[in-house]
């Protein structure tokens, strides 16, 4: 079982653990998922997120190189940008998405752990006449997200950086390592809960004190520390897709409706073909929708629903659920899934098969809205 640098401080936290992403025994709740969901939409919650993959590229053409081979613009990003983009198959299909932070002599990659083979070996593939070094840096680094309407005061007075707050989404800067902290910590803004949010690297040595100085100078924010449980409920109430879940090699990025993840006017990518035939000459058959369950249960323990159950519309089956939680802001059991064209309307109804018969829910816009 694979666990962070942090796990120890989650142990004498009283974490409660559990298996997620392909063996990491991760903190899945300190007190409880739903309190700590609240935390976050109301002060502010930090976690634990050094089980994501991260990559760095280094070279003279590190920004050629990935611009010609991912869907979004590289090249035209300046240190301290940032943006998100897809790696496809021919086939326009998604292998993985990624987190892409320019510094000033690298790129940094951020990726679902479920991909960090994928991505290395896919990118590695290519290199061949480069000034491109690829090297994996998730063991030797680390990461703690910062998520939370007092997330800007917390990062702003722990990090003693003042820009922070007018950071763009995927956008960074950089704390340079002095007698407080030894190492250097890149701060990115990722609002990845629907709230304003941050990711801080740093080397994994430097994680501990990192984590003890945002819990400390939290308190006057009433930080918590949130687990997997939490970030999972924020990131569905939010409408965001997670690879493993509603970005899979059977999707287009089109159909999961991220369009900000591609760039239509920069030229050939792989898979490029696929996805501009269908932004201009056609439609996705199908789109990623919420779906509010009615007579929904009083928590999650009580659900039904469960990943990939069909969707249907009277007898017509029409889609499949991807995630489902229960929503502590809106009170009630949401899902994602992806449904054809016909039922993808505010308002239209459907109904979700689970093991004790057909549940009815409403199709909705993302994100959902209390």
């Amino acid at each position: 079982m694979k666990t962070t640098p942090l796990h120890h401080i989650h142990e004498q936290l009283g974490a409660t653990f559990a298996e997620k992403h392909q063996g990491w025994s991760l903190a899945a709740h300190y007190t409880d998922p739903i309190s700590e969901h609240h935390a976050v939409r109301n002060s502010v919650g930090i976690a634990d997120v050094s089980y994501r993959s991260r990559h760095q590229l280094t070279g003279d053409d590190r920004a050629k190189f990935l611009h010609r081979i991912i869907s979004n613009d590289v090249e035209n990003l300046s240190a301290g940008q940032g943006t998100y983009a897809m790696l496809l198959t021919h086939r326009g299909k998604i292998i993985v998405d990624l987190n892409i932070y320019v510094l000033q002599n690298t790129i940094t990659i951020d990726t679902a752990p479920e991909t960090a083979e994928n991505v290395f070996t896919e990118l590695d593939k290519y290199i061949i006449a480069d000034d491109v070094e690829l090297s994996d840096l998730t063991v030797e680094t680390g990461a703690i997200a910062v998520h939370g309407p007092k997330s800007s005061e917390l990062v702003q007075s722990v990090l003693g950086m003042s820009d922070v707050a007018n950071l763009q989404e995927r956008h960074n800067c950089v704390r340079e390592a002095d007698a407080t902290f030894k190492n250097a910590i890149v701060c990115v803004r990722t609002d990845t809960t629907g709230e304003i949010g941050y990711m801080l690297y740093t080397a994994a040595d430097g994680l501990e004190p990192l984590w003890k100085a945002l819990m400390t100078e939290g308190s006057q924010f009433n930080v918590q520390p949130i687990g997997w449980n939490a970030l999972e409920s924020l990131r569905i109430e939010a409408g965001i897709p997670r690879f493993g879940t509603e970005l899979t090699d059977a999707v287009i990025p089109l159909e999961a409706e991220l369009e900000h993840a591609i760039d239509f006017e920069k030229g050939c990518y792989i898979g490029q073909e696929i996805v501009a035939r269908m932004k201009y000459r056609g439609h996705p058959n199908r789109l990623l929708r919420g779906m509010e369950i009615d007579g929904s249960p009083a928590s999650q323990d009580d659900s039904k629903l469960y990943p990939n159950a069909p969707v249907f519309n009277g007898d017509k089956e029409v889609g499949w659920v991807t995630s489902n939680t229960f929503a502590p802001t809106l009170a009630k059991e949401i899902a994602l899934g992806y449904v054809r064209i016909a039922v993808t309307e505010p308002g239209s109804r459907v109904q979700i098969e689970t093991s004790d018969g057909r549940i009815d829910a409403t199709v909705v816009r993302l994100p959902f809205s209390a």
